[in-house]
Order: structure tokens, then sequence, then C-alpha cells
């Protein structure tokens, strides 16, 4: 039990960390209201990919190893984040070549940051994957896709009230 709490202690303090550090960069960047805002809803969405993963591994029993392995992999994912975010927004300025405009370049560079930013979080699961057993990768997979379950099964809850509203409305009408 006491390893446990250890491990969760010390995956913890990794994600506390590295928000900390992410929040004095974006502080340091950000001027508007909005920016601040946009850079806030970010960070929550990365603390929350972090914080699934780190609530899985959590509840895979791993030892002090393989969770100090998890935490370097975590603070790799971090960096990669950070030097995204430190390369700025993404312009498309190369689609614009004289009087002429390449839809293809455009969309290749807007669905660049996107894709990089997918990678990363490919590269933290392969990692975690990597460092667990298979039994481990077992639990793991379970408790990171409970979630993503549960999200599905509210998201077609929603349709399914939504379209039975508008078929009792049809209904009504004729």
């Amino acid at each position: 039990m006491y390893k446990r709490i250890l491990i969760a202690t010390t995956l913890a303090s990794t994600l506390l960390t590295g928000s900390a550090i992410a929040s004095q960069h974006g502080m340091q960047g950000s001027s508007g209201h909005t920016m601040q805002h946009n850079k806030s809803h970010q960070d929550k969405q990365k603390k929350h990919f972090v914080k699934k993963v780190i609530n899985a591994v959590s509840k895979t029993g791993i030892n002090t190893m393989q969770a100090q392995k998890v935490t370097d992999a975590i603070n790799t994912f971090k960096q990669a984040k950070m030097t995204m975010k430190q390369q700025g927004p993404v312009c498309p300025l190369d689609a614009f070549k004289g009087n002429t405009f390449d839809r293809e370049v455009f969309k290749k560079v807007l669905l660049s940051k996107p894709e990089a930013k997918i990678n990363a979080r490919a590269d933290l699961l392969e990692s975690v994957f990597a460092i667990l057993n298979e039994e481990q990768r077992k639990i793991f997979t379970l408790e990171f896709k409970a979630h993503m379950i549960e999200k599905t099964i509210k998201k077609d809850m929603i349709k399914g009230h939504m379209m039975s509203k508008k078929g009792g409305m049809k209904g009504k009408q004729q």
C-alpha cells in the first residue's frame, strides 16, 4: 500500500511541476485576457490527458523503477508540448506565392500542428506500454479506455434524447 501511495505521489508531483512550468511560460507570452483563456483551456486539456494516463497507470501496481520511467515519459511529452508552444502559431504563408494560392500547402501547414500534438500523445502512450508488463497493460487499457467509453455513451444518450425530441415534434406537427 505504501508503495502505491509513493508511486502516485511521484506521478502527481511530476504533473504539478510540469503544470507550474507551463503556466509560468504561458504568463510570459500572453498579454490579453482571451490569450490567457485559450492557454488556460489548452493547459487543462494537456493536464486532462496526462491525468488520465497517471490515473490509469497508478491502478496497474507498477514498481518504483517503472514509476520513474513513466515520469520520464511524461516529462518528455511535456517537453514536446512546450516545444510546440514555443514555435508559435502556424501561419500558412507559403501557400501564397505571387498571384497564386496553393490549397495543398495551406492544408499541409495548418494540419501539421495538430498532427504533432497527436504524435506526442501517441509517443507517450507507446512509452507507457513499453514500460508495463502484459498484465499491467490490460489494466491500463481498461482504465484508460473507461473515460472514452463513458464519453461515447453520454454522447449517444444526448443524440438519442435530441432525436426523440425531434421525432416527438414531428408527430405533433402532423
